[in-house]
């Protein structure tokens, strides 16, 4: 009877280690920069601050994510470089994102014009766990200013 209390409350204890979660990171668009525009496209920088808030170390992998600006997708973007980010830890990433003026509103268009706009972002984290990569959703949204990449 000992020895089933025994391996009941080991299997107890790793059931309950793998399904301890961990947190979503914070991310916050620090900066967009438009980077040159042609007829057809532009290139844009947006500057993303991404917080740790595990006390764990988190290596993320890679990650996607669209933008909006004022409620209009401007586009996908992605990282493909892996970021290791300390328990409770930051770190400021740019990631390119190439826009075709043909495919998107003239609404759009109009806020690459402007100082500040709206700017929500959604996407997804591929964070290493154990042997296998893990998806871990992300989003946030607030007042960025444009012509600005986040690096500072």
């Amino acid at each position: 009877m000992r020895s089933f209390r025994l391996v009941a409350l080991t299997g107890s204890a790793v059931l309950l280690a793998a399904c301890a979660s961990v947190k979503p990171p914070s991310v916050r668009v620090a900066g967009i920069h438009l980077d040159g525009v042609s007829l057809t496209g532009a290139r844009v920088d947006v500057g993303l601050q991404i917080r740790n808030v595990n006390p764990e170390d988190l290596r993320i992998e890679r990650f996607d994510y669209e933008i909006k600006l004022n409620g209009q997708v401007l586009g996908h973007g992605f990282s493909s470089d892996p970021l290791m980010l300390a328990g409770f830890k930051e770190d400021k990433v740019v990631s390119r994102v190439d826009v075709n003026l043909l495919r998107v509103p003239g609404a759009v268009k109009k806020v690459l014009d402007k100082d500040r706009v709206e700017a929500q972002i959604k996407g997804t984290f591929y964070v290493r766990d154990g042997a296998g990569l893990r998806k871990i959703k992300f989003g946030s949204d607030g007042n960025v200013d444009l012509n600005r990449d986040g690096r500072r």
